[in-house]
């Protein structure tokens, strides 16, 4: 059994380091504002770790703020243009690199998803004796060693310690303080939504729950007998708050594990929906820029209700509704089951679905449409009047 309770009540020291600020302009963002940082975090093999982060307010903080903790993928790093989006919005946000990487130099775009520049190894200013860096990200192949010396163990810590970061700030709402991961962060926010309730929205954007359902050779390591801990499900009982599962309809995370997560954990919440946007590309900016994570957040916060969305299949005809009106709707369906091998698609070779979709526009003004004779795998798309996208989940006959 995991336990992550010596945690919540620790409000860890967090120490400055002006110098390793990001200053200047990258890709026409100004970082201005952003703060590099350290705090300690969860012991390993007999030491202290250290964890290092960049924070980020708005300009205006003079009443508290909502924030956002996020995560950052396989092979990134915390993300300064994310925490841009979020701060332009008004939101604080905190981004860890929970691989245990720290700055070796000077630079404002050191941390914009690559490693130049950065070492796993706590150089000057951040050496100090009895502390080391946390484990790097193992892809879950050192789920055999006890939890403390696991990569996941101490990625999870670290999220639920940054959260304790801004939940003490009396800059920011401690009520309104929500958690986004990419990628593997996605697989992180689902886990530790599961064991740090105090969110109140959660934002897990390719990777979710249900990954030994996958169909993507990425998702044969979550398999292993081993790793049946950090499977997220095994907690979505206990995850109450809203949340917007965000998702490409052709990932290395296939659809199916972000459909049944969506479907588990919305029986807790009318507000959690998902996402599954046609021709997103996965990477950290693919998946910060969807508009869907900042209207989600907003309207979580606002009080507000998101639409209720519905569609059904049978005898040949799909029905469907929305709670308010809508610009489009779409039927997305495949003529066989899905299946993924490795190939080339979309200029790339990597794990991808061996079938394309198929789309039929549907209209906005009726409920229901014949349903294709061939559609085996299916699910429809609705786009809002603000352009929001909100989908149903994938199911197969």
């Amino acid at each position: 059994m995991i336990s992550f309770d010596d945690f919540f009540d620790k409000i860890p020291e967090v120490e400055y380091f002006p110098d390793f600020d990001p200053k200047g302009e990258h890709g026409g963002v100004r970082f201005d504002g952003i703060k590099a940082l350290c705090y300690e975090g969860a012991p390993y093999k007999g030491m202290r770790t250290k964890v290092f982060a960049h924070i980020g307010f708005p300009e205006n903080t003079e009443n508290a703020v909502p924030a956002v903790v996020l995560i950052h993928g396989g092979g990134g790093h915390p993300e300064d243009k994310w925490i841009k989006k979020w701060t332009d919005r008004g939101y604080a946000a905190i981004s860890m690199d929970t691989t245990g990487f720290f700055p070796v130099k000077k630079t404002s775009s050191l941390y914009e998803g690559n490693s130049q520049g950065l070492k796993r190894k706590l150089v000057p200013p951040f050496y100090e004796d009895g502390f080391t860096v946390p484990p790097d990200n193992s892809c879950m192949s050192d789920c055999h060693l006890p939890a403390a010396e696991q990569w996941m163990y101490h990625a999870v810590a670290s999220v639920i310690l940054a959260h304790n970061i801004l939940r003490q700030d009396k800059r920011v709402d401690s009520d309104s303080i929500g958690v986004s991961g990419i990628s593997w962060g996605g697989v992180i926010t689902s886990i530790v939504t599961g064991y740090d309730s105090r969110f109140a929205f959660a934002i897990p954007i390719y990777g979710s729950g249900y990954l030994k359902y996958g169909l993507s050779a990425l998702n044969e390591i979550f398999r292993a007998p081993d790793a049946v801990i950090w499977q997220a499900e095994n907690r979505f009982t206990e995850v109450r708050m809203p949340v917007l599962w965000l998702c490409w309809n052709d990932d290395c995370f296939s659809l199916n594990g972000n459909s049944m997560s969506y479907l588990e954990t919305r029986k807790n919440n009318r507000n959690t929906c998902l996402s599954a946007i046609h021709e997103m590309r996965h990477s950290h900016y693919d998946g910060y820029t969807p508009e869907e994570n900042y209207w989600f957040a907003d309207t979580v916060l606002s009080g507000k209700s998101v639409p209720e969305i519905h569609a059904e299949f049978t005898e040949g005809t799909v029905k469907y509704s929305c709670s308010e009106q809508v610009k489009a709707v779409r039927l997305f369906y495949l003529t066989e089951k899905m299946t993924y091998s490795i190939h080339e698609k979309n200029g790339s070779v990597n794990s991808f679905m061996d079938q394309n979709w198929q789309i039929k526009d549907l209209s906005p003004e009726k409920n229901s449409a014949p349903l294709p004779d061939n559609a085996v795998g299916r699910y429809v798309e609705f786009t809002l009047k603000n352009d929001i996208v909100l989908t149903t989940a994938y199911t197969e006959e």
